[in-house]
């Protein structure tokens, strides 16, 4: 699988408490056209792993807005709960379909709860071709 930087969200980000992913990605003028073309899909995994002092949480979802500066974010798709103990290095935390008819901004947001987190970093990423498990 291959990464287009113009694709990350969140490159290592470093996450301690809640925080929206460093990038936000524009789908262009067109984004709620129901026939936008090819599926896209965000894969978000760990990158170092998380550490708390205490029993952290996390939940990652995807918003959308219809501007740059979110001032009204949309939770269109998130995680459930996930534990620290679950935030291990080069684990796969998120991965979806993009749905169709997208404002026009995307971006990653980070909830940390029962924290803060000491350590961890995360990538967000859009993708033609997500990565699969073969068996």
């Amino acid at each position: 699988m291959y990464i287009d930087k113009d694709l990350e969200m969140s490159s290592a980000q470093a996450v301690t408490a809640s925080a929206a992913s460093t990038n936000v990605f524009d789908f262009g003028p067109q984004a709620r056209s129901e026939s936008n073309g090819g599926q896209l899909y965000v894969t978000v995994r760990v990158g170092t792993a998380a550490t708390a002092a205490g029993a952290a949480t996390l939940v990652v979802a995807f918003q959308s807005s219809i501007d740059a500066a979110f001032s009204s974010p949309i939770a269109k798709l998130q995680t459930a709960v996930i534990g620290k103990a679950a935030l291990t290095a080069d684990t796969e935390i998120f991965k979806f379909a993009i749905p169709k008819g997208m404002e026009r901004y995307g971006r990653m947001y980070y909830t940390v709860a029962t924290g803060p987190l000491t350590a961890g970093t995360f990538d967000a990423f859009i993708t033609v071709d997500p990565q699969s498990a073969v068996v």
